[in-house]
């Protein structure tokens, strides 16, 4: 019975193994848009949160549109729209929390048990579409948001943000950030001081600290060695050359900052 269960337990992993390979494929190949999936989902439980979600069109997210097919222009002379955002009915469930320490099995079953709640709660089950789940919550300056995050197998956002229009373009700056994390880009800054790496977390490596942009999978604006700010929208941010060679937008090594 115990062997039974431990080949059925592999057949799983082996299955989702080649089904994130599918997606990866499919998620970079930049031959048509990605289509993305933005899911509200009342964090806090407020009525007034609730309003707000109500309140939400897919204007609010025009922005996050807006900044890939600009920064694509950049990397490119084919005129394309690389996302298409789309604004989806309200996920009542909460997504599973993630483990507080790194085990890696528990974070295995975890990334199993998201995707899972991600199939059963998503409207879109194609596998090349990208679903961000956004946990809106009230303005509490006495409290942090939980850290958000993006994953590549599966095709899965999980982004706290502010239930407010005061932050409804830094929201997107986090959204676009996780969305990239979901097509294979990876962080740049330093996980124990959240500085921006240099030089592929700066978008002007040759400016050093005197900087007026982000570059988005670095997510602030660095500007001293121990200082680095948010940007206010995602005009002030640009996608960096490393980040664009991990998505596959840029192919020659040798464009990239290192």
């Amino acid at each position: 019975m115990k062997a039974l269960r431990v080949i059925l337990l592999l057949s799983v992993f082996v299955f989702v193994a080649f089904y994130s390979k599918l997606q990866r494929l499919e998620s970079t190949a930049w031959t048509e848009s990605l289509q993305v999936s933005i899911y509200p989902i009342n964090g806090d439980g407020s009525v007034l949160t609730e309003q707000y979600i109500n309140s939400l069109t897919e204007v609010n997210y025009r922005s996050v549109g807006t900044f890939f097919k600009t920064q694509w222009a950049v990397y490119s002379e084919y005129d394309f729209d690389p996302v298409a955002i789309s604004v989806k009915p309200l996920v009542i469930s909460q997504p599973p929390l993630p483990p507080t320490n790194g085990n890696v099995l528990k974070v295995i079953f975890w990334s199993l048990r998201l995707r899972l709640w991600s199939y059963q709660n998503a409207v879109d089950s194609d596998k090349s579409t990208v679903n961000i789940f956004v946990r809106y919550h009230q303005v509490d300056d006495s409290s942090q948001l939980a850290h958000s995050l993006g994953l590549q197998k599966g095709l899965i956002g999980v982004v706290n943000a502010y239930a407010s229009g005061n932050y409804q373009e830094q929201n997107n700056v986090v959204i676009a950030h996780e969305m990239l994390h979901t097509v294979g880009a990876s962080d740049k800054y330093t996980l124990t001081t959240g500085q921006p790496i240099y030089p592929s977390g700066f978008a002007d490596p040759d400016s050093r600290y005197d900087q007026s942009k982000a570059e988005i999978m670095a997510g602030k604006i660095p500007i001293s060695v121990n200082e680095s700010v948010m940007p206010d929208s995602l005009r002030q941010c640009v996608i960096g050359s490393k980040t664009a060679h991990e998505i596959g937008w840029l192919s020659d090594i040798n464009d990239i900052n290192q």
